[in-house]
């Protein structure tokens, strides 16, 4: 079976979610837009957690300005282990084992978060130290699951040509599209090195701040109406026909718009 990993803080699977880790023992808080579970390990993290999700729905909410379509559900994995077994359930691989800078998952029911708590020991390029990133990181995820619930694959099983825009939406709504990140592009674009296909954008080290670039050129081009439209397309080509434009011409307007 394959996997696609879509994200530094996030990965989509392609299958169902299978129920949760059976190894642990699940405390379970029901909240107004979605059902939090947690172990005893993450009883002290568990208000800020909730609180962050909170403050990321909002976020999300306000940009597209509509709500979550239904309720979804939110795991806090006290170690990496018992979230590479939940993971190795979902993707149908016994010997699947996650990166270190992988923290967490969305689709359109459920989050999963790997423990603030054992990031220091369990995770690489992030800090739980500085709550700004991991609000963002929540948020990102959150756009998501919204986004998810809001397409007609609710999986985005084989939309990985969409990257670009699933993982640019995330990164620009949730405001980690930065400025060290929109300097990285444009210094790339004044070197010519610029992605040809809207599939390209998400390729190489720099993929998150292409992706969210782009995802941000287009919503000051055409409008935040018509961004939250491409909430349900499923391929470029529909995309396209959509904005009335081509490949070429989107990038070569994204590139003046940049280099502006």
């Amino acid at each position: 079976m394959r996997i696609t990993f879509l994200l530094a803080f996030c990965f989509f699977k392609i299958s169902s979610f299978a129920s949760c880790s059976d190894s642990l023992y699940w405390t379970k808080k029901q909240a107004q837009s979605f059902t939090l579970y947690y172990t005893a390990a993450d009883s002290s993290i568990i208000s800020t957690i909730e609180k962050g999700l909170g403050i990321g729905s909002k976020t999300v909410m306000d940009f597209f300005h509509s709500p979550f379509k239904e309720k979804y559900e939110v795991y806090i994995f006290p170690n990496r282990n018992e979230l590479d077994k939940q993971w190795s359930k979902d993707w149908g691989g016994p010997n699947f084992k996650s990166q270190c800078w992988m923290v967490a998952s969305g689709v359109a029911r459920r989050l999963d978060l790997l423990s603030t708590l054992c990031w220091k020991k369990d995770a690489c390029e992030h800090n739980a130290a500085d709550s700004v990133e991991v609000q963002k990181i929540i948020t990102h995820e959150l756009v998501h699951v919204f986004h998810a619930q809001h397409n007609p694959n609710p999986t985005f099983d084989g939309m990985d040509d969409l990257s670009w825009l699933i993982e640019g939406l995330a990164t620009y709504v949730s405001g980690q599209l930065n400025e060290g990140r929109i300097n990285k592009i444009r210094e790339q674009f004044k070197q010519e090195k610029i992605p040809l296909t809207l599939v390209s954008i998400w390729t190489g080290a720099d993929k998150y701040g292409r992706a969210g670039s782009f995802t941000q050129f287009l919503s000051e081009k055409f409008g935040r109406k018509k961004l939250i439209k491409l909430l349900g397309f499923t391929d470029n080509a529909s995309i396209l026909k959509f904005l009335n434009s081509d490949e070429p011409a989107l990038i070569s307007k994204w590139k003046e718009a940049l280099l502006k």
